[in-house]
């Protein structure tokens, strides 16, 4: 991130922690409760946010080399993210053409081509149907009309996104970062490697795991044993840049920056940086400048259940038994912060929207990414403002 930002940001920061305050907007924000469990809405959401735009895949770094794959699932949709002999990045249905079996599962690297476990069609890595056993039985079929289903894929400044999955969705050639581009390209996220990740399914809407990471008001309260001890609570920036948007926190090593002359400061080291990608990621570039990316999606039908992954990206490969013991601290530690309090505290408001006693939930004003995300959910399905919605 540039120098002059990075002075910024101190510069709130400090003012906030001085002032023992942090960054609000100008009034609460309302939302219905039944945003997280109508199945009405969550189909629609389903559409305008899963099937009709570009969702954030992963790093280049989970896929460098030509050959290599992730096997993942969008909206109940099975794909492929693989990297091409030419090393382009390329997205499939992981569907076979032949009988609809699936061609892989998990994830793997040096790849030729794509076989078939049900029958041995195989398939290059740009997609093209190859191979048919007993091809006489098949001669009516065309193999440049039964290539894989492809996704579009963009890749820019470290970033793979994929879609819209909607064949009949328009194709924008606009970056899906916007106005966020310039600043996620000084991270240089193209040269981060893969640690490791983590998926697992949850009984929660997706919109709970977002607004997990969006505030930090509840960090000295649900995360006394865990984060807490590091990071301040209800202390950080807010910026919007569209429908994404950046908060910065300050962990509690922060107060060492003050007095220190700005040309010797570097924020990275003493805070935490959590990028909003709208609608369904999260990038949080910790102290040590490794990278969480969370991602998530709605299984099916149901408004309460999603899948969740975390996927954790370094500066460099550990040299070292010492090096990897720190990135396995940090991983352990994150996963054991969000899975067992923020998800399983998520889980039971999951219970209680489906129960449908109460109206609404109430963002503070000391809330502004909450505020902002939803006043965008809202906008994308056409949804008229509430009061206290205004962003």
């Amino acid at each position: 991130m540039r120098r002059d930002r990075q002075l910024e940001l101190m510069r709130r920061l400090m003012k906030y922690l001085d002032e023992g305050s942090t960054a609000k907007k100008e009034r609460m924000f309302r939302n219905p409760m039944s945003a997280y469990a109508d199945p009405e809405r969550h189909k629609r959401e389903r559409q305008v946010f899963f099937r009709d735009r570009p969702v954030l895949l992963g790093l280049t770094g989970r896929i460098p080399n030509p050959g290599d794959y992730v096997t993942d699932a969008v909206d109940g949709v099975p794909l492929i993210l693989v990297r091409d002999r030419q090393g382009v990045a390329r997205c499939f249905v992981n569907v076979c053409r032949h009988r609809g079996a699936r061609l892989v599962e998990g994830e793997g690297c040096g790849l030729k081509m794509f076989s078939c476990p049900y029958h041995a069609w195989s398939y290059t890595l740009e997609g093209r149907l190859k191979g048919i056993p007993d091809a006489r039985s098949f001669d009516e079929v065309d193999k440049a009309e039964h290539g894989l289903i492809d996704i579009p894929v963009r890749e820019s400044h470290g970033l793979i996104w994929a879609g819209p999955i909607n064949r009949d969705a328009p194709v924008s050639d606009r970056d899906p970062l916007g106005p966020l581009e310039g600043e996620i390209e000084e991270w240089g996220f193209e040269s981060y490697v893969f640690y490791d990740t983590i998926r697992i399914v949850r009984p929660m809407n997706w919109k709970f795991v977002m607004d997990t990471f969006m505030e930090g008001y509840h960090i000295s309260a649900l995360h006394k044993n865990t984060i807490d001890p590091i990071i301040h609570t209800n202390l950080s920036t807010f910026d919007a840049y569209d429908d994404h948007h950046r908060m910065v926190i300050a962990r509690k090593t922060f107060d060492e920056l003050r007095g220190r002359p700005e040309e010797q400061v570097d924020l990275i080291p003493y805070a935490g940086f959590i990028y909003s990608l709208f609608p369904q990621a999260m990038l949080i570039i910790q102290g040590a400048a490794n990278v969480e990316l969370w991602r998530v999606s709605p299984t099916g039908d149901n408004p309460g259940e999603c899948q969740i992954e975390m996927t954790s990206y370094i500066p460099e490969a550990p040299k070292s038994e010492k090096a990897d013991n720190f990135w396995r601290k940090n991983f352990d530690l994150a996963i054991k912060t969000v899975e067992a309090e923020d998800f399983t505290l998520g889980a039971t408001i999951q219970e209680n929207a489906a129960a449908r006693l109460q109206k609404e939930v109430i963002y503070g004003k000391n809330e502004p990414s909450l505020t902002h995300y939803h006043s965008g959910i809202r906008r994308h399905l056409g949804l008229d403002s509430l009061p206290g919605m205004e962003d």
